[in-house]
């Protein structure tokens, strides 16, 4: 074997074994992010308001990578403080994960000086399997028996839904649907109020900030003009979707600041290529979370912080605290 190739060979193995400890290690790696977002519009008390917004735990019933996790997120919030508590959806990986994140958030609810405030995401109302591919049924409350087809219909079917990842569309496999109003109450019940295509008003000293949810875009019936009914013009408005599609509509722009999730930042992030998937979003692979600006509004789409296949690779997950304040002149 010649130099070159031997050395082609060790930078090979080299980027193997660099990518298999990413792949393994890359998923706990939970990191709040601090960002600070101004607004011309007036109302805002001077030092701003900050927010932390968390999504897409997609928690289960247990686990030692979940549990770092929390365990990441409690050591990193010690002693924090913010005013607006903002969960942007899929709580859940699957129904037996829901207590599991109402315990957390009953940890965080009690810091949050103002109010707090969800979002439903896609995993929250089903559960999703690749068995999904096979069901024969897909209505809500009703996933359908999950069936064996015969072999050249199933490779069909699946041969389809690679095609629809490669093409980076949506894919929508659900199995089980979950009782999304009983989990509504459970978040009521620790203070954290479930915003579906509506608004809720902030009080605080000199001033009111407006806060508006929309329901999620896959598997919810998303209202954007309902949500921004009893929101008066000139006021500050913060507002949450879990999937970052509602960028798309333009009456987003009465919101100084969006928060969205469901995009994980790609998850699998490769050189060139960028996200394998952003799961069927109009971002593009290579900007599919962080910032995003159009006119005076902003958009932040959180890389989140769980996944949806037990993998991460160049797409940490994260948390942030952001702090939306008055613009300051030069």
């Amino acid at each position: 074997m010649g130099r070159w190739a031997r050395l082609a060979g060790v930078a090979a193995g080299a980027a193997a074994t660099s990518l298999a400890v990413t792949a393994l290690t890359e998923r706990t790696g939970v990191r709040v992010d601090r960002f600070v977002v101004e607004t011309g519009r007036p109302g805002l008390p001077p030092a701003g308001l900050t927010i932390l917004h968390l999504s897409d735990f997609h928690f289960c019933a247990s686990g030692g990578t979940q549990q770092r996790k929390i365990d990441a997120l409690h050591r990193q919030l010690a002693g924090v403080s913010f005013d607006i508590l903002a969960v942007t959806g899929d709580l859940v990986h699957d129904a037996a994960g829901f207590p599991v994140a109402l315990e957390l958030l009953s940890t965080l609810r009690p810091r949050a000086r103002l109010a707090a405030f969800s979002v439903p995401g896609n995993h929250d109302y089903a559960e999703y399997s690749v068995w999904g591919v096979f069901q024969t049924a897909g209505r809500e409350g009703e996933a359908g028996a999950v069936v064996a087809p015969a072999p050249m219909a199933g490779a069909r079917q699946m041969a389809a839904y690679a095609r629809k990842v490669l093409r980076n569309e949506l894919v929508r496999i659900p199995v089980a649907f979950n009782d999304v109003a009983a989990w509504d109450v459970s978040l009521r019940s620790i203070g954290i109020e479930p915003l579906v295509n509506r608004a809720a008003a902030i009080d605080f000293p000199g001033g009111r900030m407006w806060v508006i949810g929309v329901d999620d875009h896959t598997e919810g019936r998303p209202d954007l003009s309902l949500a921004l009914r009893d929101v008066p013009d000139g006021q500050p408005l913060l507002a949450l979707a879990h999937n970052p599609d509602a960028w798309l509509e333009p009456a987003i722009q009465r919101a100084d600041l969006v928060l969205a999730g469901h995009t994980h930042g790609g998850q699998i992030r490769l050189p060139v290529m960028g996200a394998v998937h952003t799961q069927g979003t109009h971002l593009t692979r290579q900007h599919p979370s962080g910032w995003f600006r159009r006119g005076e509004t902003w958009m932040f789409v959180s890389r989140g912080v769980g996944e949806s296949i037990p993998l991460r690779i160049g797409a940490p997950p994260q948390a942030a605290l952001i702090t939306l304040r008055p613009l300051r002149p030069d």
